[in-house]
């Protein structure tokens, strides 16, 4: 520790594995008049979409889709921002031509319970966090893509049957009202069309969220003075990141996991398309609560010991054998997904898996992972095609902030395509 530069010793002892992930799509709510009843306004939200999809709003009241291109116009560079259980995390990219270049990043942890089952309950803490983030970094670009994930999020991929676009859009939403665990009235829902397969038949991805999670994250951002022009997932800012850094064989499908502080978020690309996505309610707080509890510690001080171990190497037998035991776990649960993908799928196989999130940092877990699903495993780099002053950030400094940084990454990016 000694021997690295200040920058790079301050973020591995306030950070580490457990900076994480976080939260997919809609967007910002924004008026437009109509030009028809110019008395009345619309909020809309942006579409749920990768990288390569055509940018449009979805119409909260009206459930109609508008084209709306050029949100980013004028914008010399895209910002990402994902808030987490446990931080948040932004990314300032710039891009000249095809080049992306890393102009700033900064993360922040958050006191414990600020956010819960990844629904902000202390709006306050988020907001005042994210200014001093954004003091911090120095952040000028106002306008940011943000990404939402959890339980109140619903993601589903479907075949529907119909003769046009508009009987298109009512099947899609009449088909996935079954899969809505909250009444419709109480969600904002959307669709993009992955692709044609017959004359009748349309192979789309649904996706719904609940308005009242949707509108806590942009009222937060919003009262922090950041303008959000995009809400993606977290689920297609990995795949967004995946296809910027990695070339993928179209017969082959990727598994792209995510390890935060409270999920682990899995998403099966292929072909440029999540094929499948799995977000499962386990991360490095459940190493932590074992910390506290075996060792009765507070809860602040099984984190630091965790982090402050996991980054120095010198852990405690006992909080070494806890972690190796989170580490089987983990790669179990990824298994039992990609297991149940082949299952359920008659989709491209998967051939390796690529491991990000704070947690894809305890000392080799990417070759547990390997050795527990019987495929290549590696740890992701989102630098790869990401150019960098080196006189500003360090190879050991984005080393280490690369397990946290992929989804506000993928975030920059998607809004960079807009």
């Amino acid at each position: 520790m000694a021997n690295l530069p200040p920058k790079l010793q301050d973020f591995l002892k306030s950070q580490f594995p457990l900076v994480l992930s976080t939260l997919d799509k809609l967007n910002q709510l924004k008026t437009k008049k109509s030009n028809t009843t110019p008395e009345k306004e619309s909020t809309v939200v942006k579409a749920l979409a990768p990288t390569q999809s055509k940018a449009s709003f979805f119409n909260l009241i009206k459930f109609k889709i508008i084209d709306a291109l050029g949100s980013y116009s004028g914008s010399k560079t895209f910002v990402g921002i994902s808030i987490g259980t446990s931080s948040i995390k932004i990314i300032e990219l710039r891009k000249t031509g095809k080049i992306w270049h890393l102009v700033h990043f900064g993360v922040v942890n958050l006191p414990e319970d600020v956010i819960v089952n990844r629904e902000i309950v202390n709006p306050v803490a988020v907001i005042e966090n994210i200014k001093v983030l954004v003091n911090q970094i120095k952040l000028k670009n106002k306008d940011v893509c943000t990404s939402l994930s959890g339980t109140s999020l619903i993601i589903k991929r479907m075949t529907v049957s119909s003769a046009n676009k508009k009987e298109l859009q009512d099947q899609v939403f009449w088909e996935a009202e079954q899969y809505l665990p909250f009444d419709v009235s109480e969600v904002v829902m959307d669709f993009h069309i992955l692709s044609q397969l017959n004359d009748k038949e349309t192979d789309v991805i649904f996706v719904a969220v609940k308005k009242s999670v949707l509108d806590g994250y942009m009222k937060c951002l919003s009262d922090a003075g950041l303008k959000p022009k995009i809400v993606d997932l977290d689920f297609f800012a990995l795949q967004n990141l995946v296809e910027a850094n990695y070339p993928m064989d179209p017969s082959e499908a990727i598994a792209v996991v995510d390890i935060g502080a409270s999920s682990i978020k899995v998403v099966i690309t292929s072909g440029g398309i999540p094929v499948f996505t799995k977000d499962t309610g386990i991360g490095g707080k459940n190493l932590t609560s074992e910390i506290q509890r075996n060792l009765n510690l507070t809860f602040a001080d099984a984190e630091s010991l965790k982090i402050s171990g996991a980054s120095s190497g010198a852990l405690p037998q006992e909080v070494g054998d806890l972690m190796q035991n989170m580490a089987d776990n983990l790669a179990m649960e990824i298994k039992k997904t990609i297991d149940f993908y082949h299952a359920s799928s008659s989709g491209a196989p998967v051939t390796s898996v690529l491991l990000t999130g704070g947690c894809a940092g305890i000392p080799g877990f990417s070759k547990i992972v390997e050795d527990t699903v019987s495929l290549p495993s590696q740890l992701m780099n989102p630098f790869n095609v990401i150019s960098y002053d080196p006189s500003v950030f360090t190879p050991e400094y984005l080393n280490a902030i690369a397990p946290i940084a992929s989804i506000p990454i993928g975030l920059a990016l998607r809004a960079g395509a807009s």
